[in-house]
């Protein structure tokens, strides 16, 4: 099934989809979300609820189209926990999966595909000067795959190979679209600290610092091309082949040596040796509403302190700029990029058999379509810039619900990754040592609703956003799931619960509350 997919995606790099939601809306607005609140917004880090909080390990994996229905007979989750029944197996054990199991939607529009995920490494925070400052080093490798603009006859080429007898035939003209696959290491600095605090009112601020390394990279432009499919007389007519009648494409793709000889040195990171590198930034504000700041101040000593162990706003609004930036592939030593004007040219199976990694594929396309010069190694790939924003609400002790609007701000035309527009409605249960939380979502450019379940207990979280996606209930277009391992020492309250004035244990609080 592999090798069928390579002669499939040769028009698009012979690249497969992987499968990123960014936002997690159920672990990253809590006020125990440490440093997974950061990727929402920066100011986040200052006046947390730990001193010390520490990243082991996170993942997440995202995928969400206007083309593709999920309509095999076994879930997500199954599939990607491999408890698949054996009746969907060969003989060998070997999962099965037909295209029949991938419906379509058939509308003429062009088609779109956001894919990917991230793996959230070693990172930690701390609070500086009584918690008014606070730091955060982080550290994650992004994997995302875009797909925007492609029309319909070559987004069904892609998904339902040259043996749907609907593509065999009829000449497909004037296709066009557009593929970006990017592998990003990221080492961000974040601080933040509080701008003031008169009591009710309560603001902070903070920026956060990427330096990027563009480990891997393969595009495609297609432009105005035409083709049919024909069958392949060498397989005496059981394969089909790609008739180029003409193709007008720009691709590009970096050596697979590019993230294997990685060396996490300072020299490294700063410096030109990998493929790709750049800089990028957050920037990011939160106000906390805060009408009854009394019962959480306390004074020690004659001078009035804050309850840093609680969490003291009737609501909060916070808003952000995410992933401003882009990444320059310039390294001679791993970037191939190729531009292709011609006409009349064959994709064929046998041509992209036995192939040795990412520059078997470009050598093989370049030999199929046999046309065009060699380009200079040098392109940039924009960040999937954001505009974040979200609002928390204390409903009682303990009980919050939050709402948070991603839009993306990168245009679908443009070179690079795209962020995945999202807003969600999230009623969540918090507590220092565990939280449970229910997303209520417009994901896919808000057009599938979804409904999650995320959980906390201890140093272990785990969640999605799409339940229903991921139990395969109502043919999904979309679906995530996210994970990891992570914990800190929370701030200390009082020495003596008598401090506070007054202690919501107090005989005073008592009388005048009957009052």
């Amino acid at each position: 099934m592999r090798k069928s997919w390579l002669l499939i995606l040769a028009v698009f790099l012979g690249l497969p989809h992987s499968g990123l939601s960014q936002h997690m809306p159920g672990v990253s607005m809590g006020n125990f979300a440490g440093t997974n609140a950061l990727y929402h917004n920066p100011a986040f880090v200052a006046d947390s609820r730990y001193n010390l909080y520490v990243n082991l390990v996170g993942t997440q994996f995202y995928t969400a189209n206007n083309h593709v229905k999920y309509e095999a007979p076994y879930s997500f989750l199954s599939l990607i926990t491999n408890t698949v029944s054996d009746e969907y197996r060969n003989e060998r054990g070997v999962l099965q999966f037909p295209r029949s199991y991938l419906g379509e939607k058939l509308n003429g529009n062009k088609k779109y595909l956001n894919a990917g995920g991230d793996t959230r490494l070693p990172s930690v925070m701390f609070n500086m000067f009584k918690g008014k400052i606070g730091v955060g080093i982080s550290t994650r490798v992004r994997y995302i795959l875009n797909t925007t603009g492609v029309t319909e006859p070559l987004a069904r080429l892609i998904s339902k190979t040259t043996r749907l007898e609907e593509l065999q035939g009829p000449l497909f003209e004037n296709q066009s679209g557009q593929l970006h696959l990017n592998g990003l290491g990221e080492v961000a600095f974040t601080v933040g600290g509080t701008v003031f605090d008169n009591e009710t009112d309560f603001l902070k601020v903070g920026v956060t610092v990427k330096r990027l390394i563009g480990l891997y990279n393969a595009h495609a432009i297609i432009e105005a091309s035409s083709y049919d499919i024909r069958p392949d007389e060498t397989w005496e007519n059981k394969r089909q082949y790609i008739n180029v009648n003409e193709i007008n494409v720009r691709y590009a793709m970096t050596r697979d040596e590019g993230f294997q000889n990685v060396k996490p040195s300072p020299a490294w990171l700063i410096g030109g040796a990998p493929p790709g590198s750049g800089w990028g930034f957050d920037l990011g504000a939160v106000y906390e509403y805060r009408p009854d700041i009394n019962k959480y101040t306390y004074t020690e000593k004659g001078i009035r302190k804050r309850d840093a162990s609680k969490t003291k706003y009737l609501y909060r609004i916070a808003a952000s700029l995410t992933d401003i930036g882009r990444v320059h592939f310039k390294n001679p030593a791993y970037v191939l990029q190729q531009e292709i004007h011609t006409t009349n040219k064959e994709l064929r199976y046998d041509a992209f058999q036995k192939l040795k990694g990412s520059e078997g594929i470009f050598n093989a396309i370049n030999t199929s379509l046999d046309g065009g010069q060699p380009m200079a190694p040098n392109f940039y790939s924009v960040l999937p810039m954001a505009f974040q924003a979200s609002v928390d609400y204390n409903v009682k002790p303990n009980v919050y619900v939050s709402g948070l609007w991603v839009q993306n701000l990168i245009s679908q035309s443009a070179f690079g990754m795209k962020a995945e527009s999202y807003i969600a409605v999230t009623p969540r249960y918090e507590h220092k040592w565990y939280e449970i939380s229910v997303p209520l979502s417009l994901m896919n450019r808000y057009r599938s609703p979804a409904i999650g379940l995320v959980g906390r207990a201890g140093p272990l979280w785990i969640g999605t956003d799409h339940l229903t996606g991921l139990l395969n209930i109502g043919n999904p277009k979309a679906f995530n799931l996210y994970f990891g391992i992570s914990g800190g020492l929370f701030r200390r309250p009082p020495e003596s619960q008598n401090q506070c004035w007054p202690p919501e244990d107090s005989w005073l609080r008592r009388i005048f509350t009957k009052r």
